[in-house]
């Protein structure tokens, strides 16, 4: 009823609180003054209660939704590596120019600042050139990182670097070193968890016999994180303190449908906040192989459909920004995934491991 005069019908509601009615807009100015503090309590009041609801739906999320690689009592309990600092190198061909593709699809992100660079942004060469073309990579990832919460690199390491890298890979898949991926939630059996992600992986330093190209691929994520996360003017990326980072996880999608249904890689703040992802996959045709890599970016209401070519790599939040999922895979699909840690949020999740297991003989 109207608060004024009582009135039961032809109401309007107060656009802010939606709690109070009122007969005419008249009456709503002339309580105004009686209406203006209850309808900021309730106004904010409500908006809290949004909040809340929204929280409680992410954390029904966590419990059936699993993250990528393993359980995230096997992240915290695994030691950390160090984030190297070294300069980059890599095997560009200098007379390639930039390729300005978009990503295909209906209601897809198209932007030309979603970039698949094919330049020589970085160099072998030690000049200042060089250095001018690294720091425009890594600007060219600060800015997409900020504005979509992802960032698509191509030719990242040249061909002939990452067929030494693939030959790697897929010498170590041949020798059986691979078991099947795993889940924040482990207690499903092996044919449940096989239907919530396909993969088969295994874990890397890159200092092994036999992954010195593997390494080399570390050291080159390393130094763009590393100088990304230390830049001025690097907006999200300054929020952080990326020192160190997971190994590197090694996956092999082996093709008959396989694939990862939707889920965020870190839903209870375990310290990642950086997922970088290479690709291997030569001459990878999606319309017959599928494997797409489709992420729903928080920011926004398009989705992103990556195709997991040959040399590209893809660097994106880690926490609940980025819900994503691995399409069916109908071809062997190859993929080096490191995930980069938040130094005070992972030394939180160490402390909460503590306290829960009241030993560190789980954590790190």
């Amino acid at each position: 009823k109207c608060q004024v005069c009582d009135a039961v019908t032809g109401l309007l509601r107060c656009a802010k609180c939606k709690s109070s009615y009122y007969c005419s807009t008249s009456h709503q100015h002339i309580d105004w003054p009686r209406h203006k503090r209850e309808c900021r309590r309730l106004s904010k009041q409500k908006k809290e209660n949004q909040n809340r609801i929204q929280n409680s739906i992410w954390a029904d999320n966590s419990i059936n939704l699993p993250t990528v690689g393993t359980s995230e009592s096997e992240i915290l309990a695994a030691q950390a590596e160090s984030v190297g600092h070294s300069q980059i190198v890599t095997g560009y061909d200098h007379n390639q120019t930039t390729d300005t593709n978009r990503f295909n699809g209906n209601n897809k992100l198209k932007t030309e600042s979603m970039h698949h660079i094919r330049d020589e942004l970085i160099s072998s060469d030690p000049s200042s050139q060089s250095e001018r073309r690294y720091e425009e990579l890594c600007r060219i990832i600060i800015r997409d990182m900020n504005t979509y919460g992802l960032s698509v690199v191509d030719d990242f390491l040249g061909r002939d670097r990452g067929l030494q890298i693939f030959n790697e890979v897929h010498k170590m898949y041949a020798a059986g070193v691979f078991r099947d991926g795993q889940l924040v939630k482990n207690s499903l059996s092996d044919k449940d968890l096989r239907t919530i992600r396909g993969d088969k992986i295994t874990w890397v330093k890159g200092t092994e016999n036999g992954c010195t190209n593997i390494g080399y691929l570390i050291n080159q994520i390393d130094a763009v994180v590393s100088l990304a996360n230390t830049m001025r003017d690097n907006g999200q990326l300054g929020n952080y303190k990326i020192r160190e980072r997971t190994k590197a996880m090694v996956a092999c999608y082996p093709g008959s449908g396989a694939h990862y249904v939707m889920h965020v890689d870190n839903p209870n703040r375990d310290g990642r906040v950086i997922t970088a992802i290479y690709y291997l996959n030569l001459d990878w045709d999606t319309q017959r192989s599928g494997g797409i890599l489709r992420i729903f970016p928080e920011n926004g209401g398009s989705v992103a459909d990556i195709e997991p070519k040959f040399d590209r790599i893809i660097f994106f939040w880690s926490d609940r920004r980025n819900p994503h999922e691995v399409q069916p895979s109908n071809r062997t699909r190859y993929a080096i995934t490191v995930w980069y840690f938040d130094a005070n949020e992972r030394e939180a999740a160490l402390n909460r491991c503590r306290q829960y297991n009241n030993q560190t003989a789980n954590c790190t």
